[in-house]
C-alpha cells in the first residue's frame, strides 16, 4: 500500500509539473523564401565632428517589408545630442499599411503604405541643431572652383580573407581631383578607397533580385537595378555638405562620377572603408591667407578648404572638434555587411504581434 501511495504522490507532482510549464506558441503563418539583409555603418565624422555608429537590418519579400535600425552617438557630445535611437517598421504593399513598432512599449502606429506625416505641421527645423548642420569648409565668399583634372585608378592586391563568411578579395582605388578657382589658385581632393568583395553567387543575387523586385513595386516603376555603389550614399552626402556651394552644380556632378574605371571592381562590396582629405588653398578664405603670410613655417599653417569649420563646437577640443592636422583625412566611413541571403521565415514576421496596442491610426 505504501509502494502504491508514493507511486500516487509521483504521478501527482508529475501531472501537476507538466500543467506548469507555458504551452508553447506555434507559429503556423506561411514560410516565405526572403531576402535578409543587414549592413552596419560606422562614420567617423567630417574632421570628427559627430561620429556615429548604425545597423539596419532589412527582411524583404516582394510586397512586404520589415526594416530593423539602431543609431548612436559615438563621440563625447554625440553621444549627448543624438543618444541612442532604434526602431522597427513593416511596410506592406498588399495592404496599402505601415506600421511603426515601439518594441520596448509594445505599441505601434498605423499609416497608409506612403507616409502619415503632414509636413506642413510639423515645426520648423532648429536652426542650431548640430545633426541639421554637417560641418562645412572655411572658403571665399563668392568664390568658386571647377574641376580641372581628376583620375580614377583601381588595383587588386590578391589579398583575400573571410569577412562575416563571405569569401572576399581585396580592391584598392585611389580617387584624386585637382580643383581650381578662378584665381589660378588650386586644391587636391584625394579619396582613397579599400574594398573587399565576394563573388556574385545565387543567394546574394536572389537577395538583392528580392530587394529590388519589393523597391519597384512600392515605386510603381519598372527600373533595372544598377552596378552596387562603391562610394557609399551617406559618405556623399557628407562630402558634398562639406565642399558646399564653392563647387558649380555640374562641376559637383562631375566630382562624384569615378568613371568606367570602376567596372573593374568585380564582385559585391562586403567592406569599404574610405578616407578622404584636402590639401591646398582654391578658395581660401581672406584671413587664412593672412594667416598663412604671417606664419613663419607654410607646411604648418591650415590652408584651403581644410582650414577651419563652422558650427557650435568648432572651437572645442573634443573628439567630436579635432584640430586640423597635416595628414589627418576630413571624412574615414566604413560600411560592413553582416548578411545578404536567402532564408525561409514566417509571414507573422511581416505583422504586428497580438499583444501590442495601437496608439495612432491614419
Amino acid at each position: 500500500m505504501l509502494r502504491n501511495f508514493i507511486c500516487t504522490i509521483v504521478v501527482c507532482f508529475g501531472i501537476s509539473g507538466c500543467a506548469s510549464k507555458p504551452a508553447e506558441v506555434v507559429d503556423d503563418s506561411p514560410l516565405h523564401p526572403t531576402a535578409v539583409i543587414e549592413r552596419q555603418v560606422v562614420n567617423n565624422g567630417i574632421k570628427g565632428f559627430f561620429p556615429s555608429e548604425s545597423t539596419e537590418k532589412h527582411y524583404v519579400l516582394t510586397n512586404m517589408r520589415r526594416d530593423e535600425s539602431t543609431f548612436k552617438g559615438t563621440g563625447t557630445y554625440s553621444s549627448y545630442l543624438i543618444g541612442n535611437k532604434s526602431g522597427t517598421r513593416i511596410s506592406r504593399i498588399d495592404r496599402n499599411l505601415q506600421w511603426s513598432l515601439n518594441t520596448e512599449k509594445e505599441e505601434y502606429t498605423e499609416c497608409p503604405l506612403k507616409g502619415c506625416v503632414d509636413l506642413s505641421k510639423q515645426p520648423p527645423p532648429k536652426q542650431n541643431d548640430p545633426s541639421e548642420r554637417p560641418p562645412k569648409a572655411q572658403h571665399e565668399s563668392g568664390c568658386t572652383m571647377n574641376i580641372a583634372h581628376s583620375s580614377f585608378t583601381v588595383k587588386s592586391t590578391g589579398q583575400k580573407k573571410t569577412i562575416n563568411g563571405f569569401d572576399t578579395e581585396e580592391y584598392q582605388t585611389a580617387w584624386i581631383v585637382t580643383l581650381r578657382d578662378n584665381t589660378d589658385r588650386h586644391t587636391t581632393s584625394t579619396l582613397n578607397i579599400n574594398v573587399w568583395t565576394t563573388p556574385m553567387n545565387r543567394s546574394i543575387k536572389d537577395a538583392l533580385d528580392m530587394e529590388e523586385s519589393y523597391a519597384r513595386a512600392y515605386a510603381g516603376t519598372t527600373s533595372n537595378p544598377g552596378k552596387p555603389q562603391i562610394l557609399p550614399a551617406d559618405a556623399a552626402k557628407l562630402m558634398s555638405a562639406y565642399i558646399g556651394n564653392s563647387l558649380k552644380q555640374g562641376d559637383l556632378n562631375t566630382f562624384f562620377e569615378a568613371g568606367k574605371q570602376m567596372e573593374k571592381i568585380k564582385g559585391y562590396p562586403i567592406s569599404t572603408q574610405l578616407a578622404w582629405s584636402m590639401d591646398g588653398n582654391a578658395c581660401a578664405p581672406k584671413e587664412t591667407q593672412d594667416e598663412a603670410s604671417r606664419n613663419d613655417s607654410v607646411s604648418t599653417s591650415p590652408q584651403g578648404l581644410v582650414s577651419g569649420l563652422v558650427g557650435m563646437f568648432a572651437k572645442k577640443k573634443t573628439e567630436d572638434s579635432m584640430k586640423d592636422a597635416e595628414g589627418e583625412p576630413i571624412l574615414s566611413f566604413t560600411v560592413e555587411v553582416k548578411s545578404l541571403r536567402i532564408e525561409p521565415l514566417h509571414e507573422s514576421l511581416f505583422t504586428v504581434p497580438a499583444s501590442y496596442k495601437l496608439v495612432s491610426k491614419k
